[in-house]
């Protein structure tokens, strides 16, 4: 199973379509399975084409592409908050199998669509090699005297059922180490990128000076509630640059120690 997290950084990017032609062409080649989108951009005044995805949204554009390429992929997507006063800001999920039990939720106490402290979350469930995984892509925000990183993942993690396996991607805006990123590892999460390999503990995945960080870190994050065995990892778009992040591919597999009859007594959350 491959997945990949990427923050798309809402169209402030140059080249966008050649961007995106950049981004399809390494789903193509790397046959991921499951994409969780940030900061996934659509005009405001766009028409709608289904649920909550108008023309143009990004995610959708890279969907279409993919169809033409002669691949599909399920899209799943919700915004919470404008961004530059032009387009509509979320999260979303493709994926090549069917996404079911399809959600969202906000994890902010801000709740507004004007306000870029709003976090809202996106989660759906698909089944791979026979086996119901539900699959969250999130951006959390950072504590800022009315929000606190800690009560946002409380909230994140309580929307989740404890007994799926739960697999979040997406941008933390943390670094490992910090008392945040242990705060989600003492929730029973993995963070499976680095897997106890020191070698991927510090890892870039964005640009350089971004948001008041000094110095590139990583900042974007695959973790789950089960343990996997990890074949492979890698950081993508660090050379051709699509946004101010790159992308966080890791492949992995179920581990021994676990199948769908112990699965539930396996976690721990």
């Amino acid at each position: 199973m491959k997945i990949l997290t990427l923050n798309l950084h809402c169209f402030a990017e140059e080249n966008i379509e050649e961007n995106q032609q950049t981004i399809v062409d390494a789903i193509l080649k790397e046959d991921i399975d499951v994409i969780l989108l940030q900061e996934v951009a659509q005009p405001r005044t766009n028409k709608i084409v289904y649920d909550d995805v108008k023309e143009d949204n990004y995610g959708y554009v890279l969907k279409q592409k993919l169809e033409k390429s002669g691949v599909n992929y399920y899209y799943h997507y919700k915004f919470g908050n404008q961004a530059f006063g032009l387009y509509d800001e979320g999260l979303g999920i493709l994926s090549k199998t069917e996404l079911t039990d399809k959600s969202h939720f906000y994890i902010s106490k801000t709740v507004d669509y004007n306000n870029w402290s709003t976090r809202i979350i996106v989660s759906a469930m698909t089944l791979i090699e026979g086996q119901d995984i539900v699959f969250t892509s999130a951006h959390l925000g950072w504590s800022d005297g009315t929000e606190v990183f800690e009560d946002q993942v409380d909230v994140l993690m309580s929307n989740l059922k404890d007994s799926y396996i739960n697999i979040i991607g997406g941008d933390y805006n943390i670094s490992p180490g910090t008392k945040e990123y242990k705060h989600i590892i003492n929730k029973g999460y993995i963070d499976l990128f680095f897997n106890n390999q020191d070698e991927y503990y510090n890892t870039p995945t964005h640009v350089k000076d971004i948001d008041g960080k000094d110095g590139s870190s990583r900042i974007d994050f695959v973790m789950s509630n089960t343990e996997f065995e990890v074949i492979n990892r890698k950081i993508l778009f660090d050379i051709k640059k699509v946004s101010d992040h790159y992308g966080v591919l890791i492949e992995i597999k179920r581990c021994e120690k676990w199948n769908t009859e112990n699965l539930k007594e396996s976690i721990v959350i």
